[in-house]
């Protein structure tokens, strides 16, 4: 059989002619009638973003989509591949009794499937299960076949167990109905859905197969490099011609001082004032919303875990994208990290393999943590919803898209009263509201972290937030004078700043927020954003203020020589230790 081009829509002239877009991904949709009627609607979401195939005609049983696989999938050779069937196979016939495809069949089929589809190496392989069946509705339409809904989840359970043993997500779009509500969405013979329920089905489909391209795209199986004495002394030279061309005065910037406390007492009188300082440094913002908003958009159950797309309100009409990722095997209430993510990827960085190394958040999930990864507020699924209207659209990896989104946001805020950096550490605190009120989570176990800009993202939201109970930083502990005067300023992007922060203190006074909670540091000493002869001043300093609270053990700095902007999977493991120690009941 044949295929049916959907939708290939290019870029606008206007934006064509001023960046080269690469190829548009093509994404395979194979299903039944269900399929057939959410497609379309597919194909409109991601227009401009991807090119939808599907067959002709329905999929129809798992027999059939055997017999057409070469047809249909592998000679597409697209990029993703979302697949369905159960919905003919468990057609129940009134004369014979008998379903199209028994059960043990139905498994062996995907079993063939699943074998023949993975064998196509640059293919992500999707399984969406079976929509629900009203029976009483079903049964009315007088067909020489029945299906039940208790058939459903019996074929469903099957699939579930074979995708999971073979390592393939499966959409859970069964969830996705029963959420949105079975009766309302489907339509009146207990089957099939109208424009409301297709609608639905459609956002999570385009949602689920996008993730899907995202990770395949930006998986990445070279390591970062091996530390390097000749890296070393190139950085080295580099950084003292620099040191040569910055003007006196910009090395000895007129700047506040954080007077460090000499026990706790001292410390318990001094740290509202600290904290109002460092809160007042990120603009005014109006309360977040209470109670929340939340949607989820998509569900996906893979091995060991379950992985759920959301939404949340953030009260500006710009919802907050994040996934969630929740462990089968937890405890009851489970301990949590709020990932977040640097100034290149986005949340789903969290799910894709990076430098050769697991997936950080399957890693996380396997210890047991409850994960969420929102996007920061022109990331991901929020990269449209800009100043200026999707024309000026974040793209990532796209340095000028990325310099522009960054000008008309903090020329909108600057002047709404309120900083960049602030709308980051607000949004963040909204994620944080929703980890803590997930009903799997131990609210007095949430740790924070990312690399990058989602270290100083991490170390921000615990400075200011004393919900988290531990934090992990890598790279990016930038103390500001000594950036300013290694001249270093272009290191970091325009959301990095707030407001007047130098007028108190230096990154001491964010950074002993956090103490006595537990805090640790990981930075090579080749990184260019965060000098460091800065971070030894910070080790000193906060330091300081861990041993006056009776904390010393608490607070942690580790420096990696000859190491640049990385993360390494010592440093990863660093992490999980602290973490472990800290979130983790003894053994």
């Amino acid at each position: 059989m044949g295929f049916v081009l959907v939708l290939l829509v290019t870029l606008p002239a206007h934006a064509a002619a001023t960046r080269t877009k690469p190829p548009l991904p093509k994404i395979v949709l194979v299903g039944d009638s269900i399929s057939g009627g959410y497609g379309p609607l597919v194909a409109k979401r991601l227009e401009g973003k991807a090119v939808i195939v599907r067959p002709p005609s329905s999929g129809g049983d798992s027999t059939v989509v055997l017999q057409n696989l070469e047809a249909w999938l592998v000679r597409e050779k697209p990029a993703v591949v979302h697949l369905n069937c159960g919905l003919h196979d468990l057609k129940l016939s009134k004369e014979t009794k008998q379903h199209q495809v028994g059960l043990a069949q139905y498994e062996a089929n995907l079993r063939r499937i699943v074998a023949r589809l993975q064998r196509e190496t640059g293919t992500a392989f999707i399984f969406a299960n079976t929509t629900p069946i009203i029976d009483e509705r079903h049964a009315q339409r007088g067909a020489g076949f029945d299906r039940v809904e208790a058939d459903v989840r019996r074929y469903n359970a099957v699939a579930a167990a074979v995708m999971r043993e073979a390592g393939v997500p499966v959409h859970d779009l069964h969830w996705v109905v029963e959420q949105a509500g079975t009766a309302t969405l489907l339509g009146k013979d207990g089957t099939h859905y109208g424009p409301a329920g297709y609608e639905r089905l459609a956002e999570a489909v385009a949602d689920t197969v996008m993730r899907a391209w995202l990770v395949l795209n930006y998986t990445s199986t070279t390591p970062p490099p091996e530390p390097s004495a000749e890296l070393a002394a190139r950085y080295r030279k580099a950084e003292a011609e620099r040191d040569a061309t910055v003007p006196a005065f910009y090395r000895n910037l007129p700047v506040g001082t954080l007077a460090l406390p000499k026990d706790a007492a001292a410390w318990q009188q001094q740290r509202p004032a600290v904290h109002r300082a460092v809160v007042d440094t990120l603009g005014d913002f109006p309360a977040r919303p209470a109670p929340q908003k939340v949607r989820v958009v998509s569900r996906e159950l893979r091995r060991g875990y379950t992985l759920e797309r959301v939404a949340i309100d953030n009260g500006e009409s710009n919802d907050i994208s994040a996934l969630l990722l929740v462990p089968e095997k937890r405890q009851t209430p489970a301990p949590a990290i709020l990932w977040l993510h640097s100034s290149t990827p986005d949340k789903n960085q969290l799910i894709t393999v990076t430098g050769g190394m697991e997936p950080l958040g399957e890693a996380m999930v396997r210890a047991g943590y409850v994960v969420l990864a929102p996007d920061a507020c022109w990331y991901g699924d929020r990269a449209e919803n800009l100043p200026g209207g999707a024309v000026e659209t974040y793209q990532r990896g796209d340095g000028e898209s990325a310099r522009t989104v960054q000008d008309r946001y903090l020329k909108l805020n600057l002047v709404l009263g309120r900083t960049l950096w602030g709308v980051f550490v607000r949004d963040d605190r909204i994620a944080l509201d929703y980890l803590a009120s997930r009903p799997e989570v131990d609210a007095k176990r949430i740790g924070a972290t990312g690399m990058s800009m989602g270290s100083t993202r991490a170390w921000w939201l615990a400075a200011v937030d004393d919900r988290v109970a531990a934090t992990v930083g890598v790279a990016c502990l930038t103390r500001y004078q000594n950036l300013i005067a290694h001249g270093n300023l272009r290191g970091h992007g325009l959301y990095y700043f707030s407001y007047g922060l130098l007028k108190h203190f230096d990154t001491e006074g964010v950074l002993a927020l956090i103490a006595p909670r537990p805090f640790l540091a990981l930075t090579g000493d080749l990184d260019y954003g965060s000098p460091v002869d800065g971070i030894r001043v910070l080790e000193e300093k906060v330091g300081q203020v861990y041993a006056a609270v009776g904390a010393p053990d608490r607070f942690k700095s580790i420096i990696y020589p000859n190491e640049g902007h990385v993360y390494t999977a010592r440093m990863r493991q660093e992490m999980l230790a602290w973490f472990e120690r800290w979130l983790l009941p003894p053994r």
